[in-house]
């Protein structure tokens, strides 16, 4: 699918594309990270005559993937330029979860995601959604035979896109740790996974009671960490015994926090350096993470972190906010002390695309990261070219998360001169460009009416869209003739906007902001 349309986009640029294939220490090693890596290639870009000719260097079929789709993206911007361009990432590890509490992707939305996160250059993705049965209520039954036949094409799809699928399982709700039965029944499962192609695995043992929940298990290991320890080190030596290449992450029990905490520190420092610890930073959903925070993990666990990131996830407490911005608040050199960072997703896999890809763009280059052309991108990619600058007026109004960066940045800047042409005495200057601005909120909300995916869920949050519309129309007729009639349609409209529980430009009180503006 991804190579069908790698050539279309050559085709439609006049894009004649050579490929080479070395083996040597130029493509193969990556000076800044000190890393040998299978990702790095080297881009050389000529034009003559209207035709454009890319050699490609690189050391196998991985990186020359990355190529092409790094060439694709490129020329889609206007951004294929002449030079010659040295390419590898910074985070070894880059990828997403679907990991939330709600309704799971379906199967093609899962294929879709995967498809456009691999264009993007990410090489990992977890399985692991809280509302799939089998992989944490029914965690000891086996998956049904459709089930699994489409765990196996998805498995099939990341080879195709060099992506690690990580097939994960949540027993800890209900195991009884001092049952060997019961681990039998985690490897049989296991076991099940491997037999369609899952080479990379996830022990999850999140959101669970901190205290043992049987009378043998607290016999046997008096302490939770002490279960825990026992369970990751049975489990990551049994699937060794299996395949001497299998990969395990393991998520703890204590998942955030400073890092030098009792649990973690027993935890990390008793299983094997070969497992991946998920970490989530300071706060279950952290506003930054830092490379000081990475080296105190490190330190107190032997681990370096792989950090869960949850953001742009959205549910529990956050359902009524949307989660659309780009990633931000994660220190460039992050790189250094962590394993990689992988994004839990939100229920809305078509929404989640767009956070999704500014997290790529970190990730392959966080020092040259810039989150507002990255996000202008991704929109760019995920609703298409035409409708880019229609979603931007809507979606600026989302920055809305623990991120804590200033929603409706541009409406502001918008209204901000609005202000200054009233103080000076140019209100119909002032009106005309407040108007200028209404037309671009209505073309977003023609856009956002259609029957498209990305529309339909965004359904709740598009409605208090059209109510702010609403109210900068009314308050477009009051800067023209105040009345009190106008004036109390104004005031009704916000009312309604204000009873919607859904948030848009939640640190904006509208009565307050435009009672500052505009003195209604």
């Amino acid at each position: 699918m991804i190579k069908n349309f790698l050539t279309t986009v050559f085709e439609k640029n006049n894009i004649e594309i050579n490929v080479t294939k070395e083996n040597t220490q130029e493509l193969c090693y990556c000076e800044k990270t000190s890393r040998v890596t299978d990702e790095k290639y080297i881009l050389e870009v000529t034009t003559k005559d209207g035709k454009t000719s890319v050699n490609i260097r690189c050391s196998g079929e991985k990186s020359e993937f990355y190529a092409l789709c790094d060439v694709a993206q490129r020329a889609e911007n206007e951004t294929l330029e002449n030079g010659e361009y040295v390419c590898a990432p910074t985070f070894k590890v880059r990828g997403y979860i679907e990991g939330f509490y709600g309704i799971p992707w379906s199967h093609e939305k899962r294929k879709s995601v995967m498809l456009l996160m691999a264009k993007n250059r990410m090489n990992t993705v977890y399985y692991a959604p809280k509302d799939d049965d089998y992989h944490r209520e029914l965690w000891r039954d086996l998956y049904p035979e459709g089930d699994l036949a489409k765990l196996k094409e998805l498995v099939d799809l990341s080879k195709e896109c060099y992506m690690d699928f990580y097939w994960c399982i949540a027993p800890g709700l209900s195991m009884k740790y001092s049952d060997s039965a019961e681990f039998e029944t985690l490897l049989a499962k296991t076991k099940q996974l491997y037999s369609i192609g899952i080479r990379h695995f996830g022990l999850l043992l999140d959101d669970i009671e901190e205290e043992l929940a049987f009378e043998e298990d607290r016999k046997m290991y008096t302490e939770t960490v002490n279960a825990h320890i026992d369970l990751i080190g049975k489990y990551h030596q049994a699937i060794l015994n299996i395949d001497p290449d299998v990969k395990l992450t393991v998520c703890p029990t204590l998942y955030n926090g400073k890092g030098d905490e009792y649990y973690i520190s027993k935890l990390g420092q008793n299983i094997s350096p070969l497992i991946s610890l998920f970490w989530t930073g300071k706060d279950i959903c952290s506003r930054e993470l830092t490379s000081a925070d990475a080296m105190k993990f490190l330190e107190c666990t032997y681990h370096k972190p792989l950090y869960w990131d949850n953001y742009p996830v959205n549910d529990m407490s956050m359902f009524n906010e949307m989660h659309i911005s780009p990633i931000i608040n994660r220190d460039a050199d992050l790189w250094k002390y962590s394993e990689g960072i992988i994004s839990n997703c939100m229920e809305y896999a078509e929404c989640s695309k767009i956070p999704l890809i500014t997290f790529a763009d970190y990730l392959w280059d966080s020092e040259n990261y810039d989150p507002d052309s990255s996000w202008e991108n991704a929109i760019r990619q995920v609703v298409g070219k035409e409708n880019a600058e229609k979603f931007i007026v809507f979606a600026d109004h989302l920055y809305i998360s623990c991120l804590k960066d200033e929603p409706s940045k541009r409406m502001k800047k918008y209204f901000g001169e609005v202000l200054r042409l009233l103080k000076t005495g140019e209100p119909e200057k002032a009106i005309m460009l407040a108007e200028e601005y209404i037309a671009k909120m209505n073309e977003a909300c023609d856009y956002l009416r259609q029957d498209l995916p990305i529309c339909n869920e965004l359904e709740k949050w598009s409605k208090k869209f059209f109510v702010a519309c609403e109210i900068f129309e009314k308050l477009i007729a009051v800067l023209k003739n105040k009345t009190d009639e106008n004036v109390k349609e104004l005031y009704d409209a916000i009312d309604r906007y204000d009873s919607m529980p859904v948030k848009i430009a939640e640190e904006m009180n509208m009565k307050l902001f435009l009672g500052i503006m505009f003195g209604v």
